[in-house]
């Protein structure tokens, strides 16, 4: 409008009709105070924003707020000041500014220090006149708004929410040296970012938790949307405030929960998904502030944790998922050795390929091979062990009839099934194992399993090689030995010479060959033969006590 804040209306009249008479013909016009030398930007005048400038002053209130940030002329010394300002002279229009303090002088200099970028004495000089009874009381007089009532505070608001519009409030707070301004500044400038973050958090509530992409998408948003938000608030509360612990452990909570529905939800095969989720469980611990939202979120970060530790490389991430895949087939199957063998053929090719690339020595293929081979150990156990059971229950339900014809037989078997252990045994050998288990798990049971071969008279000459995997505790749990009746041995310990039933069986067959020679001479050829068959069979049952 070219006028001063407390310039009669007539003043401001008479520039917009100027105005208007030069906008008819295109041309432009200019006041003194407009005070282009030290005001950067000129006015922008047109017939809309002249009667928008107007409309914007016709109230008292709003007369009043802009009157805070505008040149006013209140005395003598304002006149010469202003006339100095209107030549570019602005050092002297401050030096005389500075010579008495009144409403007008402040909101001078403050508006000029203002104008130069100096916010904190500009913000004081005019929040001196605010909170000054008597500087307030002047200042509405030259505006010719007597009959405005407005409280000290209402005064303090007014102004405040006029400067947040342009500065912003942490450096208004700093400042600050007035107590009343400072809790107006910390309201007013919270409650967009705190609205702000509320808003984000109940859109994040409202997507589909069991949708791990969306609700993984939304977590990462919420994470991201209230960084700068919550920054502020912490930044103008402080970080111990009430406030701030508020809204920081709300959004921790969501973003936590955000993490964990992901995670739970997550298909298996997206291999990476710890990895994600640790993204939101990391930033929700990081921000917390309440003792209770810590712990909640440090219990989730734990456990997530240890799926990440357990997870492969992502170099070896399809390999891994590969053999785990086998291994959950496997511990469908029942706990054969065959089953062992077909699991250690299958996985081969996988843990060589991850020993490729990460290396021997490397933690997690260590882990994964000694699983594997925890796990075939475990069936090659169990079967040698249900076989000896088997062998001791059957020979005693029968002890009444031929024990050499039945123990022959049985026997065949557990050799058998020991044969096939062995073998199982050498193809585990090629396997890497961590050094614990081997030595307090694995060598115990194969030496135990090597003399039982060596009591069967089974070779267990070798290609095997040693070798070393890491596993943690075994998927599976070991079974309970049981004894052999012949040897009183089970799984783990000695066995007894097998050698000594194959001599009792030739003793057997020499006497039943001889009694049919004896028979042939006697020319009753079937009673030599019965009684040559029961001595060798008393034979045979003195021989086996004494070996039992």
């Amino acid at each position: 409008m070219g006028v001063l804040s407390n310039s009669p209306l007539k003043d401001r009249v008479g520039n917009q009709n100027r105005l208007a008479a030069f906008s008819k013909i295109g041309k432009e016009i200019s006041f003194p105070n407009d005070f282009t030398d030290i005001l950067v930007d000129k006015p922008i005048r047109t017939h809309e924003s002249v009667s928008a400038a107007n409309a914007a002053i016709n109230l008292d209130k709003d007369r009043l707020k802009y009157a805070l940030f505008w040149f006013v002329s209140g005395s003598p010394l304002d006149e010469i000041a202003l006339k100095h300002l209107q030549a570019g002279n602005r050092e002297k229009a401050k030096e005389i500014f500075l010579k008495k303090e009144t409403y007008s002088s402040l909101i001078n200099s403050g508006v000029l220090a203002l104008v130069d970028g100096n916010i904190a004495v500009g913000f004081n000089n005019i929040s001196k006149v605010v909170h000054n009874t008597g500087y307030r009381a002047e200042l509405i007089k030259a505006l010719g708004i007597s009959n405005l009532q407005l409280s000290e505070d209402d005064f303090s608001e007014l102004m405040i929410a006029e400067l947040l519009k342009e500065i912003p409030a942490s450096k208004l707070l700093s400042a600050c040296t007035n107590d009343t301004d400072r809790a107006i500044i910390s309201k007013s400038a919270l409650d967009e970012p705190i609205s702000a973050i509320n808003s984000a958090i109940s859109i994040a509530k409202d997507v589909d938790s069991s949708n791990p992409e969306a609700i993984l998408a939304a977590g990462t948003k919420l994470m991201n949307s209230t960084k700068a938000a919550l920054h502020v608030v912490k930044e103008i509360a402080g970080a111990t405030s009430p406030q701030y612990q508020m809204v920081a452990d709300n959004v921790a909570k969501q973003v936590l929960q955000c993490g964990i529905n992901y995670y739970n939800n997550a298909p298996d095969s997206d291999v990476e998904s710890p990895r994600k989720a640790m993204v939101l469980q990391s930033y929700a611990l990081q921000i917390a502030v309440g003792q209770l939202t810590k712990d909640r979120c440090k219990e989730n970060y734990d456990i997530l944790k240890k799926a990440v530790d357990n997870m492969p490389p992502a170099e070896v991430a399809i390999e891994a998922r590969k053999v785990k895949e086998e291994l959950k087939k496997f511990c469908q199957l029942p706990d054969k050795i065959s089953h062992s063998m077909t699991l250690l053929r299958d996985v081969k090719p996988w843990l060589q390929a991850i020993k490729l690339k990460l290396g021997a020595s490397n933690s997690f293929y260590l882990s994964l091979s000694t699983q594997v081979v925890d796990n075939a150990l475990h069936n090659v156990i169990e079967e040698v062990n249900h076989t000896l059971i088997a062998y001791s229950g059957i020979v005693e339900k029968f002890r009444h009839q031929d024990r050499s014809l039945i123990g022959t037989a049985l026997y065949n078997n557990i050799k058998q099934v020991v044969r096939n252990a062995w073998n199982a045994t050498l193809l585990m050998d090629s396997f890497d194992m961590d050094a614990d288990f081997k030595t307090n798990r694995y060598n115990p049971n194969r030496q135990s399993l090597k003399e039982m071969c060596e009591d069967f008279c089974i070779s267990t000459s070798s290609r095997s090689s040693s070798s070393s995997v890491t596993s943690t505790s075994p998927v599976r749990t070991s079974p309970t030995t049981s004894s052999h009746p012949a040897s009183n041995n089970n799984f783990g310990g000695s066995s007894s010479s097998s050698s000594d039933r194959d001599f009792g069986c030739l003793i057997l067959i020499i006497f039943a060959v001889g009694g049919g020679i004896i028979g042939a001479v006697l020319e009753n050829f079937l009673a030599g033969f019965i009684i040559c068959v029961i001595v060798g069979g008393i034979i045979q049952s003195i021989y086996d006590k004494y070996n039992s």
